[in-house]
């Protein structure tokens, strides 16, 4: 990539929300280059929007997230229950082609420069064998994100909490999630770098077009126990449920 400096705007797991894109865009808008970690259109109610967005403005590196790949290959679905797939195939049918096409062209884990900053990029996503990257994981779990990596600074996504962790020299930064929190917090999370410093960052945003999309889907309407649990968490800032450890690292503070 360009050695030339400037500010750096990193965003991850995005999951079809384009009301929490769209805040965080308008709130960085004079960033000279985008890094995505990771996680568009899947599973979220503008998956269309989400899209489109991206397209327009094409993000300097875009790593692969593991509903990236869903969108690639629906067959990694087939397993699901029966209320997520239905909401993915209504989703596969409102992507464009276009977001098809670039998806594709989504890179894997390694280094990068961009900025004037070196990084090494990972979504985040580990072997199921390994505990999740998540704050108070033993160093094994941040070891396995970037094995024989030398760059002193890692980025990575995928558990929807903003943090950060040292270890052996090295920051393990995680930017949190844009468009489907999990800490009991509704706001849109990111990351930027400036003058290589990095800067956590949230902003929040109006969720009434994010819950009226959802609730204009056929294909959910015989769903309602589905839809409530999904509004639930959304409104209340727990994507996946009011839990261990989200609630413990909602008390803490974390994004």
């Amino acid at each position: 990539m360009t050695s030339k400096q400037g500010k750096i705007l990193v965003i991850s797991d995005i999951h079809g929300n384009a009301e929490g894109l769209k805040a965080v865009l308008k709130s960085e808008s004079d960033y000279d280059f985008l890094v995505f970690l990771g996680d568009s259109v899947l599973s979220g109610p503008q998956p269309k929007e989400t899209a489109e967005i991206l397209l327009d403005v094409q993000p300097d590196i875009n790593i692969m997230g593991n509903h990236d790949e869903i969108l690639l290959d629906h067959v990694l679905i087939d397993k699901w229950p029966e209320d997520w797939r239905a909401y993915n195939r209504w989703a596969f049918k409102q992507i464009p082609s276009e977001i098809i096409e670039t998806t594709k062209t989504y890179s894997f884990s390694g280094k990068y420069e961009i900025g004037g900053v070196n990084f090494f990029l990972h979504h985040g996503q580990l072997n199921r064998s390994i505990p999740a990257a998540i704050p108070y994981a033993d160093a094994s779990s941040f070891e396995a994100i970037d094995p024989g990596n030398d760059s002193e600074l890692v980025l990575f996504g995928h558990n929807h909490i903003q943090f950060t962790h040292e270890l052996n020299g090295k920051t393990y930064i995680n930017p949190g999630s844009v468009g489907q929190p999990r800490c009991g917090r509704t706001h849109a999370c990111y990351a930027v770098f400036e003058d290589g410093k990095y800067i956590p960052r949230q902003v929040s945003y109006d969720q009434r077009p994010w819950i009226s999309a959802l609730d204009k889907i056929d294909e959910l309407k015989q769903y309602p126990k589905f839809v409530s649990w999904l509004k639930e968490g959304f409104l209340s800032g727990y994507g996946i449920g009011k839990r261990e450890p989200w609630t413990r690292f909602h008390a803490e503070g974390y994004f």
